[in-house]
């Protein structure tokens, strides 16, 4: 059930690799179908109150995004997208991480943890991550390597990391 929230990602990526990325109209399928998986991943993960992956969220989320406003013709949106090429992916990774460290008890990290500051620690360190490889990718957009390929390596690779942290502690009684 886990490997289905990667679907959506995994859709456009896929995709996106055989069209022309030069012509807007052909980002507009990649978008309407992995958007249309984000949101059966959403409503699925919701409904059977499975707990979201933060960064598949952000992602998910921006997928979605882009299909609804090329729906309801809110072209402005998909633009802005199109300007921002991964680095838009990682500003939704941003935003799903600046809530949830705020509103959710399991954090950014999003794992179970009575110890509140290892939380809100972990979190914070997954954030800064985030933001840092949202700059990274926005200053090296339309570059495969530096935007789009190493940013999302650091923060998959720190989140698995900080919750290695959390497994550590558990098997140690901490």
């Amino acid at each position: 059930m886990r490997l289905f929230e990667i679907i959506p990602l995994s859709i456009f990526v896929l995709y996106i690799r055989f069209i022309d990325i030069n012509t807007g109209q052909d980002w507009n399928l990649p978008f309407l179908i992995s958007g249309l998986m984000a949101l059966v991943a959403i409503i699925l993960f919701t409904a059977r109150k499975i707990l979201f992956n933060r960064l598949f969220l952000g992602i998910n989320i921006y997928l979605f995004s882009g299909a609804l406003a090329i729906i309801s013709h809110q072209w402005w949106l998909n633009e802005i997208y199109g300007k921002l090429h991964a680095s838009g992916m990682l500003a939704w990774i941003v935003i799903v991480g600046f809530i949830s460290l705020l509103l959710s008890p399991r954090g950014f990290i999003g794992v179970d943890c009575p110890d509140k500051n290892f939380i809100r620690k972990t979190s914070l360190l997954l954030l800064f991550t985030s933001v840092c490889a949202f700059a990274l990718s926005f200053a090296f957009r339309g570059n495969r390597v530096l935007s789009e390929i190493i940013p999302f390596i650091m923060v998959f690779v720190m989140q698995q990391m900080l919750r290695n942290q959390r497994t550590d502690r558990k098997e140690k009684g901490q």
